[in-house]
């Protein structure tokens, strides 16, 4: 055996190709408040998901590479937030390819805006009595990840066709859409909402016509990139056409949105991209609906994100003319 080979990381992904295809899915539970633990141990357990719960946030990481969860589930609460420290671990432990998810009291918003704001965009589920929508969650991030699993598969190179983008990686638009369907039915079923976020590139199609189109696609490449470094792991970037992308954002309301799209815009602001010598500056124009605000077909909901972006394109094009007159 070669030195190095025994890595956690190594581990947890051989312990993950050794499990049974029926064994049910493994969901370690970290919970320090003893009633709520076994209500969301019964919760889950009912759903068919296998439980391992614990009280010590320091016992999680043992547990982990002990266990290889498929999904974990972190009760974030003050005064320390110890689940966002754990979640960086865990997150290192097992290379971002195990699902986390923080568990919030419906009402604490000190906590909601904490792990919005610094909780490694890690997706957040209200703790309800009946805790359906994190039984519906945890299946969702796990039918996800094995639907990308899956198009990674050279056998499946025409499924992988059919997701992604091919240029960028990304989701492409056609399954944008289906996960806006899916998302729109688990909201009309437990309540809830979700945002939904448009962006376009200010000058890509004069980049384009200045440089040509490979230095143009490589625009969007990094543009991807940036995207993806930005939103929440539970939410959905796409390209959804030439110059134009999307984010679909489960669980986040219209007044949240505003200071998503804030982040990205901070984040593009200090986006640099060299070619050939040429230091590219990507600038980015935003708009955004929220369901149930908003409601229609998900081509309506992605279409009124587009054309909020276009106002909000028209509205500074007009803020400009009005500043040099």
């Amino acid at each position: 055996m070669e030195k190095g080979s025994g890595r956690t990381g190594d581990t947890v992904a051989l312990r993950h190709k050794q499990k049974r295809a029926d064994q049910p899915p493994t969901v370690l539970v970290v919970e320090p408040r003893a009633g709520d633990l076994e209500r969301t141990r019964v919760v889950l357990g009912e759903a068919g998901f296998r439980v391992v719960p614990v009280t010590r946030f320091d016992a999680a990481g043992p547990l982990f590479e002990a266990i290889s969860p498929d999904a974990v589930v972190l009760a974030a609460q003050p005064p320390d937030y110890a689940a966002v420290s754990v979640a960086r671990r865990l997150r290192q432990m097992g290379r971002g390819a195990v699902p986390l998810l923080y568990l919030v009291d419906p009402n604490d918003t000190e906590t909601y805006r904490f792990c919005l704001d610094r909780g490694l965009c890690v997706d957040m589920v209200p703790r309800t009595g009946s805790g359906e929508e994190l039984v519906l969650r945890i299946r969702a991030q796990l039918r996800l990840k094995a639907g990308v699993r899956r198009s990674l598969q050279p056998e499946e190179e025409g499924s992988a066709a059919a997701m992604h983008d091919p240029l960028t990686g990304l989701y492409n638009r056609a399954f944008l859409l289906e996960l806006i369907a899916l998302e729109v039915r688990r909201t009309e079923r437990f309540g809830g909402c979700f945002s939904l976020v448009a962006g376009s590139l200010d000058d890509f199609r004069a980049v384009r016509k200045e440089s040509g189109r490979g230095v143009a696609e490589r625009l969007l490449v990094y543009s991807a990139v940036v995207f993806g470094q930005t939103v929440r792991e539970a939410d959905v970037v796409a390209r959804v056409s030439e110059d134009e992308f999307a984010v679909l954002l489960p669980g986040t309301p219209a007044e949240s949105a505003p200071d998503v799209m804030a982040r990205v815009s901070e984040r593009f602001a200090l986006a640099r991209l060299q070619v050939d010598g040429r230091v590219l500056r990507p600038t980015l124009t935003l708009g955004a609906v929220s369901y149930p605000d908003m409601v229609g077909s998900p081509f309506q909901l992605l279409g009124g994100a587009q054309q909020a972006l276009r106002r909000a394109r028209e509205e500074r094009r007009s803020a400009a003319m009005g500043m040099t007159i």
